[in-house]
């Protein structure tokens, strides 16, 4: 339930970027996953259940933005205006000028030679006042049309704004804001959204954007809901079909599958709603023991990119002698963090195809199994998803895990958003920790860290516990998560360096399928037990050819390898583990407050060595470290947690600064002369500002938004606009500062509007929602709202 609204402070920018008219719910590494249904409910008495996400896949676009301009204080942010030169939409049809038939500027009467805004221009909108006049900023107005004037909507905002501002802001506080709730209302017959195409015959406009920080309009109770595809001022109007797609509802799902897409291993837990008992897939391919979890490898034919085998199967295919013949497929799931210098995998297959290839393969044996029991009363549709992701990964690298759930069925495209849920393996490992709270005596006000240590990524977050009495237990994510790639698998390659080392004189001999069997005796056998006090005993496999070998100079005698336990600390296990002592030290730092109890999980968090170095440094500091019951299912079966109750963690925090493309007042002696231009209003701005949505370490309620306003004058065409990131400690002054990236083009498409000329001004209302792991936002105009289309762009999503 959307209750809280933050609105963003500052000086009035004009913006490159633009998000128009729609509701759009995109993908992006805030790194707080989204999976609520909320019901969200405008300052702007129209009220509407939007749903989590439109999550959009697509390669990134060429940077395109639109040409929009503040909206000013004297309409309501529903508003629809436009120029007294244009035809307004509600019956108040006007003769355009034959000067200028869109009022405003001539948009050619720029000097020769001098920076130009782009071609749609105007002057600013007035100050409320309908007959056009002045307002302080010493310039001539451009009359606007009102039609929230004709409803007597209660706008509560001041009029005309001061000189050298482009627009009024009487909220300069990120004041949070209470709405209320009413049902929803979306425009009829709206098709379903698409992942990443475009409308068929919509163009794009780009430009630059220019907004007004959002401005508090209180519910007017008086106003009457809209109904789709109405005006503000024309409630007995025909509803109108709109290009822009209305957003989809959500879909009400009665089983919960979650799926642990893990660097070495993988798995799959699942729960009925109705009694929320979690049950773990446990038969897997070619494995006669019960396990609840399966191998992460995908075997493929030499230069083939169609996959044979998976799991247990591909791995007993590589012992065999015509391995030499395949191609494994292992730790691809690294292939997504692109902080690591990963070679490309082979026989030219993508990460995104590999995930998806595996993904198909897995989840089509556990459908194939639930099949045979009670779940077949249910078809594959009535399954929503949980799909676990590291919190270090990039927005590009998330939405690469959303497309290859796309591609490998678990949905579909047309599906209400919330049907796939991404949660950050350490959030999920919080819910299974939570029920856990009262067992170690946990109260309200104690904080803990999970450390979430797997095959391939250690990520951490401390939560606060939030139990008020007489009420229901939340979790406060209270430091900005982070981790790196130093799980377990780094320890299997530490000790392949130390065995191609020791048995370098006989390793032209050891066939592929033997060394493979070598290193699998240290995953399975040695690495899970090594206590750090003990020399290691390794048993050599037949399949080496070295069974009966002897040499006392590497340690090897009738078929066993000796490896001092020193040799093993500092060569193998030391090196990875101080990476994992330095990401607790980190978060201990962060958190300020003390932690009560730090929660080992994941395969890495079982490791008797681990626990033992992290008691070693920490337990001066924290009274409770402790691995839970199961710690390899923590994240698994904390995501079906997830599915099932979606309000357990009600606060969490921003990693990364987020903003769009802004041009902003021109600092002489500051800004520099290359980013000077002419903006719409004849006023001189500085380009490729960065206007901040979010900073790092804001804390964000889940129900909270950050909301600006925005003019555009591009009509009819469709927009487009950039997001940036910055992982920067300091806040970046331009998009084009070292550390900047683009993570996304927002394509919106331009709905139509009854009696609206080319180059008619329309103002809209930005929400953008940050308090989720995917990034989500919606523009919203007269109270509709529209679905946009979102591409991720990044090394990940290729």
């Amino acid at each position: 339930m959307c209750t809280k609204h933050r609105s963003a402070s500052g000086d009035t920018e004009v913006l490159s970027s633009i998000f128009f008219f729609f509701s759009f719910f995109f993908i992006l590494s805030f790194d707080l996953v989204l999976y609520k249904t909320h019901t969200h409910a405008h300052t702007y008495t129209h009220t509407h259940t939007h749903t989590d996400a439109l999550l959009f896949s697509a390669s990134l676009f060429a940077p395109h933005s639109a040409d929009l301009c503040p909206c000013p204080p004297d309409s309501s942010p529903v508003a629809f205006r436009m120029s007294q030169y244009g035809q307004p939409p509600y019956g108040q049809h006007q003769q355009p000028s034959q000067q200028n038939p869109y009022g405003g500027h001539d948009p050619n009467a720029y000097a020769a030679g001098s920076p130009t805004a782009p071609p749609y221009s105007a002057y600013p909108p007035t100050s409320g006042v309908m007959g056009g006049q002045p307002g302080p900023g010493g310039y001539a107005p451009s009359p606007a049309f009102n039609p929230m004037a004709l409803n007597n909507q209660n706008n509560n905002v001041n009029g005309g704004y001061p000189t050298g501002t482009m627009g009024y802001d009487n909220n300069p506080n990120n004041t949070t804001f209470n709405t209320t709730n009413s049902n929803p209302s979306f425009a009829a017959g709206s098709p379903a959204p698409s992942y990443g195409a475009l409308p068929p015959g919509q163009t794009y406009q780009s430009g630059g954007l220019t907004y007004q920080q959002s401005i508090y309009n209180p519910p007017n109770p008086n106003q009457q809901p809209l109904s789709a595809g109405m005006s503000a001022g024309s409630q007995s109007a025909n509803p109108t079909q709109s290009r822009a797609q209305a957003p989809q509802p959500e879909g009400d799902y009665p089983v919960v599958m979650a799926i642990d897409f893990g660097t070495t291993y993988s798995g799959v837990a699942y729960a009925l709603k109705a009694d929320g008992e979690v049950h773990d897939m446990i038969k897997w391919p070619r494995h006669m023991q019960q396990y609840p979890k399966t191998p992460t490898l995908s075997l493929y034919k030499k230069d083939s990119q169609k996959i044979i085998e998976w799991g247990h199967a591909a791995r007993l295919a590589m012992l065999k002698p015509s391995a030499k013949d395949y191609t494994l497929l292992r730790k691809f799931k690294l292939q997504l963090d692109e902080t690591l210098q990963s070679a490309p995998l082979e026989n030219g297959i993508t990460p995104l195809e590999a995930v998806t290839h595996y993904l198909k393969k897995l989840h089509g044996h556990v459908m194939m199994e639930l099949m045979k029991g009670f779940f077949k009363n249910y078809s594959p549709n009535q399954f929503q998803y949980c799909l676990t992701v590291p919190a270090m990964w990039s927005d590009a690298a998330k939405n690469t895990m959303r497309r290859a759930a796309i591609g490998a069925g678990l949905i579909q495209e047309g599906d209400p958003p919330n049907r796939l849920i991404l949660i950050s393996e350490p959030e999920a490992a919080a819910m299974y920790c939570e029920r856990m709270v009262d067992r170690f005596s946990l109260k309200d006000g104690d904080r803990f860290m999970i450390c979430d240590a797997g095959g391939g990524t250690v990520d951490l977050i401390v939560f606060e516990v939030n139990e008020p009495p007489g009420k229901s237990r939340h979790l406060r994510e209270v430091t900005r998560g982070h981790g790196a790639s130093c799980g377990s698998v780094f320890l299997d390659a530490n000790m392949e360096r130390l065995l191609e080392r020791k048995f370098r004189r006989y390793r032209k001999g050891i066939k592929a399928c033997g060394w493979a069997s070598l290193m699998d005796t240290f995953v399975d056998m040695v690495k899970p037990m090594f206590n750090g006090l003990e020399d290691v005993l390794i048993q050599i496999p037949q399949a080496t050819g070295l069974e009966d070998l002897n040499d006392p100079e590497i340690g090897l005698e009738e078929g066993v390898l000796c490896v001092p336990v020193e040799e093993m600390k500092s060569e193998v296990f030391e090196p990875v583990i101080s990476d994992v002592l330095d990401l607790i030290q980190k978060q201990l730092h962060q958190s300020q407050q003390k932690c009560a109890a730090i929660f080992m999980v994941g395969g890495f968090g079982q490791s008797r060595y681990l626990e033992d170095r992290v008691r070693q440094e920490f337990s001066h500091l924290v009274d409770l470290i402790a691995v839970p019951q199961r710690p390899g299912l923590a994240v698994v079966r904390g995501a079906v947690y997830a599915g099932l109750n979606t309000k357990t963690i009600n606060m969490r925090v921003a990693r990364r600064w987020y903003g769009v493309d802004a041009n902003m007042p021109f600092e002489e002696g500051v800004d520099p002369e290359s980013k000077k231009i002419i903006s719409h209003d004849g006023h001189i701005r500085c380009k490729e500002r960065f206007s901040v949505y979010v900073r790092p370490g804001q804390q964000i309620g889940v129900d909270e938004c950050v909301s600006k306003e925005y003019v555009t004058w591009s009509y009819p065409k469709g927009l487009d606009s950039p997001l940036y990131v910055c992982n920067s400690p300091s806040q970046p002054k331009y998009i084009t500062d070292p550390g900047v990236q683009k993570i996304a083009d927002f394509h919106i498409p331009m709905p139509e509007i009854p009696g609206a000329q080319p180059r008619t001004r329309v103002v809209f209302r930005l929400n953008m929602y940050f308090g989720l792991t995917e990034v989500r936002a919606e523009a919203v105009i007269n109270g509709n709202t529209y679905t946009t289309i979102c591409s991720f762009g990044g090394r990940a999503s290729n």
